[in-house]
């Protein structure tokens, strides 16, 4: 006979399935005893899932960061991966895509150099500058970014406080619909300087 929170966990399982958070229930039920309900192991699917897409999405950054590089441009990558790199493990935060900014001068050149790729193996956002993420200006953000390391490379990313900034502005300006944002939200928080 079921218990009510493994009901409970099987009742909420499509939510989660469905909103990407599936990988943090999963992590906060994993030890628990119910962890081999089939629900509880839908979940654990989901983090595995998630767990292998971390590492391509890994691989896929590192290309296109050697890719643009060789254009001669250093972008700055923000949210997905600078998100997820915060978590205690990466498959706990999903992602689809790599969003690069990149100085506004430099934005053709990017863009070509991406072009260039007959078989694109990964969705890549291109931004110019940060004018459809914030109103800050390229130069602010890049002199205050700092550069972290991705396995053997590095990887440009915002400060701590802009890195939150653009998590808010993101979360406000697209509906707040998806909860996994307000957990990248409390992650930058609790992880501050990291």
């Amino acid at each position: 006979m079921e218990s009510r929170a493994e009901k409970l966990v099987a009742k909420r399982a499509p939510l989660l399935l469905a909103s990407g958070a599936a990988s943090l229930a999963w992590w906060r039920v994993r030890r628990s005893e119910f962890r081999t309900a089939p629900a509880a192991l839908d979940l654990q699917d989901a983090y595995r899932l998630d767990a292998l897409q971390a590492i391509l999405h890994e691989r896929e950054i590192v290309e296109a960061l050697a890719l643009l590089r060789s254009a001669g441009v250093e972008p700055i990558l923000v949210k997905g991966w600078a998100a997820a790199r915060l978590y205690p493990e990466p498959g706990l935060r999903p992602y689809g895509d790599i969003d690069l900014c990149c100085r506004p001068d430099q934005y053709s050149a990017a863009a070509a150099a991406l072009r260039r790729v007959k078989k694109p193996k990964y969705h890549l956002n291109l931004h110019r500058g940060f004018a459809a993420l914030d109103e800050l200006r390229w130069e602010e953000l890049y002199v205050r970014s700092q550069v972290v390391p991705l396995g053997e490379e590095k990887v440009r990313i915002l400060a701590p406080e802009e890195h939150l900034r653009l998590l808010c502005v993101h979360l406000l300006r697209r509906g707040a619909w998806r909860p996994l944002w307000l957990c990248d939200i409390a992650v930058a928080m609790e992880t501050r300087g990291r």
